[in-house]
């Protein structure tokens, strides 16, 4: 059964939870904590990169929307950050009440670009949501106490990275024209949460739909519960680890054309 969406209320609470928690943890794993699932990164680095998407990254998307996405001036907005391990940990919860109280006064229903498409603001604020979660299971992983996600999130996680993550992905590397996305459509389905979307090409860009329970799946398909699945659309787990069909090789390319 499809889950209901999380509102932008919802969204918003979940951010603000996440980095609660991830301010947690990083204060019990220490700064100098090395981050397996972002490698060549410590906890003090994955907490620098949360506050910077929060108070840089997506703030300045959403503000700056109605403009054609500048990656540089994006990045460049990116604050100074304290030095201080105390003092960035109290920065993290500021920097999520700051970005909920910007989605409050924002009209999320505004024409907004994102990546490389024109959608609206509410997409930055979904993306937010996925990937502040996103690192707090980075952060849990650490300690070795992963939480799962309700179903709700996970679903809505899902249907984000397929929506906005592999089509802003795949549109700026130039995957489509290059040829690197298989012809095959791939259907992916999240076995608890009774969910199937299917990714297809279509002229210069591709759809995501989501399908009935009893369809039958593409010649290429993932099959695993919504937390594998999660950890493989975000690299976390290798592509061998989830029940798939077809071809190997085709389906690992249509994740990897995911990673920016």
């Amino acid at each position: 059964m499809a889950k209901p969406p999380l509102t932008d209320d919802d969204l918003t609470a979940w951010i603000i939870e996440a980095s609660g928690d991830l301010a947690e943890v990083a204060a019990i794993a220490g700064s100098r904590a090395s981050v397996p699932a972002c490698p060549g990164w410590t906890m003090r680095q994955l907490v620098a990169h949360v506050i910077s998407g929060l108070s840089g990254w997506y703030t300045y998307n959403i503000t700056h929307g109605a403009e054609r996405l500048d990656y540089a001036a994006s990045w460049n907005s990116q604050p100074e950050l304290p030095s201080g391990n105390a003092e960035r940990l109290v920065r993290l919860f500021e920097a999520a009440d700051e970005f909920a109280g910007l989605i409050a006064s924002t009209d999320l229903d505004a024409r907004c670009q994102v990546f490389q498409s024109w959608r609206t603001a509410r997409a930055w604020l979904q993306r937010a949501a996925t990937e502040t979660a996103i690192h707090l299971r980075d952060a849990q992983q650490v300690l070795g106490e992963v939480e799962e996600w309700a179903p709700d999130r996970a679903a809505a996680s899902i249907d984000e990275t397929l929506h906005i993550m592999w089509h802003g992905a795949l549109l700026l590397r130039g995957d489509l024209d290059a040829g690197r996305v298989p012809d095959e459509a791939i259907t992916i389905t999240a076995t608890d949460l009774g969910m199937i979307w299917r990714v297809a090409k279509a002229p210069d860009d591709f759809t995501v739909e989501r399908l009935q329970p009893e369809t039958t799946a593409s010649s290429l398909s993932v099959t695993a519960d919504a937390h594998d699945l999660i950890s493989w659309l975000w690299g976390r787990m290798p592509t061998s680890e989830l029940a798939l069909t077809g071809d190997v090789d085709h389906i690992h390319a249509w994740n990897l054309s995911a990673n920016i």
